[in-house]
């Protein structure tokens, strides 16, 4: 920017050499990429001695920033028959007055253009009068033309977009259901694996069970992932029967659950062979005060297979053995842990556009544009990808995306387009 005064003084000048020189009607204002500049001038036949030539230029100014317009030359009449002889002395015969050249007694419409820069956002529309001829060239004196908002701020209109189904993805993966109980057993009979509900309280588990999945099924933005069951018998019988019994075990409880929720597959289901419930009878003892606790807990930690077994029965004949055959196997005979899992669904794009309205009304556009540009192919994101580029004052792109929310149906963008126009 050229700087053109140290000081400026914008207070209107009045000569009687130029009091019939009027200029009104002064319009500034930004168009696109553009400040646009106008003003009329109007003079008289006592505007200007027939000797002189006023020179008549336009700046726009924002604090240090001054920008010099193209001036207007208003002749008098004797000025204008010297300068034609001097251009037909020149050989240019045929000149006349151009484009910001007049006489005085006329008028003149004014009109220019320069880019916009945010340092004009307000600016002020100044007059610089000089006059010229016989051997002068006088200051004459500056007058305000116009003084305040180039730029006007949009108003962005952004509006949160709603979720759709079709557009869902998991965004929690196989989340555990939690029960009202920490652990869901289902318990069956000494070397059994029918399944009977009524027996054990079995009902009860199995109703919560049977709830938990159907709710999973009602709810919209959830859906299951699996039904895990582990089937366990107790550690005191032979492990080929144990394992057959544990197996056997989980496959009854997954086929009641099917029977209770035909649309249920084998996908949906994990079953896993706990065998012997190992695990389960330490839990028990460790939380006891029985006799020969320690001892039964190392026995159980550092034995394995039949040996564990035998020794635990050799264990003062057979009498902590048979205390936890009465007190603790019963607990130890069932098919399950039960385990439902489930998936948490969302509609990302729908996520990300919505926080990027918050961002925008917070202000912070640039900010906002970078995660908007991820979902581009959404066109849930179109206008609020506009709304960016217009108030990082890129309208041009942003008219391209306005013009594609707008061709997708979101006539949210067609408020923010008539803004630019």
């Amino acid at each position: 920017m050229k700087k053109i005064f140290t000081a400026v003084c914008l207070l209107f000048v009045p000569l009687v050499m130029t009091a019939q020189v009027v200029v009104e009607n002064a319009r500034v204002g930004k168009n696109k990429r553009n400040i646009d500049i106008s003003f009329d001038i109007d003079t008289d036949n006592e505007a200007l001695k027939s000797r002189y030539k006023m020179v008549l230029t336009p700046y726009l100014y924002s604090g240090a920033d001054t920008v010099l317009l193209a001036p207007v030359e208003i002749y008098g009449n004797i000025r204008y028959k010297r300068e034609r002889q001097e251009q037909a002395l020149g050989g240019n015969g045929e000149w006349t007055l151009g484009e910001g050249q007049m006489r005085k007694g006329g008028v003149y419409s004014y009109s220019a253009s320069i880019p916009y820069v945010s340092e004009f956002r307000t600016a002020s529309l100044g007059l610089s009068r000089e006059i010229v001829g016989c051997g002068c060239e006088c200051y004459d004196g500056e007058q305000l033309l116009w003084n305040g908002l180039v730029y006007v701020t949009p108003e962005p209109v952004v509006e949160d977009t709603p979720e759709l189904a079709v557009n869902y993805e998991v965004v929690d993966a196989h989340r555990r259901w939690v029960f009202d109980s920490e652990e869901m057993k289902v318990f069956f009979t000494v070397s059994r694996t029918d399944l009977n509900p009524a027996a054990y309280g079995n009902q009860a588990t199995l109703d919560e069970i049977m709830e938990a999945i159907r709710k999973i099924g009602d709810l919209d933005k959830i859906r299951l992932s699996g039904i895990e069951i582990t089937g366990f018998a107790s550690p005191e019988g032979g492990l080929a029967f144990n394992t057959r019994l544990g197996k056997g075990r989980a496959e009854a409880l997954r086929e009641y659950i099917r029977s209770q929720e035909p649309g249920l597959t084998d996908e949906d289901f994990n079953l896993i062979n706990g065998v012997e419930n190992w695990e389960g009878l330490r839990r028990l003892v460790a939380a006891s005060d029985m006799e020969y606790r320690d001892e039964v807990l190392e026995i159980i930690d550092t034995r394995t297979g039949e040996d564990r077994k035998n020794a635990l029965k050799a264990l003062d004949g057979w009498r902590p053995y048979s205390y936890m055959l009465r007190t603790f196997y019963p607990q130890l005979r069932n098919a399950c842990y039960v385990s439902v899992y489930y998936d948490v669904l969302g509609d990302v794009a729908a996520d990300a556009v919505n926080a990027a309205n918050a961002m925008i009304r917070e202000k912070r556009y640039a900010d906002a544009l970078d995660a908007l540009l991820e979902y581009r192919d959404d066109e849930r994101a179109w206008n609020s990808i506009g709304v960016c580029y217009m108030m990082l004052e890129d309208e041009d792109e942003a008219a391209v995306w306005f013009g594609k929310a707008l061709g997708a149906g979101d006539e949210t963008a067609r408020r923010n387009l008539e803004q630019i126009r």
